[in-house]
């Protein structure tokens, strides 16, 4: 089993690396997820060495799902109801945003391909599946919901600047504004606001192990929690 300070390090490089790539991600990537088929696919082919750079950060900002337990535990999730309803908001229909990451090289295959009517059908196809398109909704909506609460337990506990609490808040409600509406740089505005929230994080994580521990332990948590 790894230590609480290994725990603490991969929470850390989670919380920073995570984010950071998925704004840069964001500012690479010649697609949209508001972007139909059509032009997803003509702007994926138009553009492809940015396309696969695109899919390059797509595999750092995987991380920024474990990123989120790490900010629930800042925030008291072993010890608040707040923080713990809204971690679990932020992280389980997270998962669904893996079918996003998966349109993008969905994308990038279709872009490449000699029959390109065939190929936006195909993606088109992908998207209209009601298994795909359920959880994308789900994810959205529950991602906007979870990362308020986190906020609003990371304000209430101070665990973080206040600051860095409103900017998560705002984050994913800026991000979904920019990435709806197709301005690039109000969307790059909500990433960047996930970003400083979850660096904050970091910064609080940084040398307090027993934040971990509170989580991991048995022996710990009752302590933690009586010191409140």
């Amino acid at each position: 089993m790894l230590s609480s300070r290994w725990r603490v390090w991969a929470g850390m490089a989670c919380l920073i690396i995570g984010p950071v790539a998925q704004v840069v991600q964001y500012l690479v990537t010649p697609v949209s997820p508001a972007d139909s088929p059509a032009k997803g696919v003509a702007q994926a082919a138009a553009h492809p060495a940015a396309m696969r750079w695109a899919l390059a950060f797509d595999v750092p900002l995987i991380l920024v799902i474990p990123a989120v337990l790490y900010v629930g535990l800042v925030g008291g999730a072993g010890r608040s109801r707040l923080a713990g309803a809204g971690t679990v908001l932020a992280f389980l229909p997270s998962v669904a945003a893996e079918f996003l990451l998966l349109g993008d090289a969905l994308v990038y295959e279709a872009s490449r391909r000699p029959d390109r009517a065939a190929a936006v059908s195909l993606v088109k196809a992908y998207y209209d599946n009601g298994v795909v398109a359920g959880l994308i909704v789900l994810y959205l909506a529950a991602h906007v919901v979870g990362f308020v609460l986190l906020a609003v337990a990371l304000w209430r506990s101070r665990a973080v600047p206040r600051w860095a609490a409103v900017a998560l808040g705002l984050s994913p409600v800026v991000e979904m504004l920019g990435v709806g509406s197709g301005v690039k740089p109000v969307g790059a505005l909500g990433y960047a606001l996930l970003a400083v929230g979850f660096i904050a994080c970091a910064a609080r994580l940084r040398g307090r192990s027993e934040i971990v521990e509170s989580a991991t332990s048995p022996a710990v948590a009752p302590a933690v929690a009586a010191s409140r």
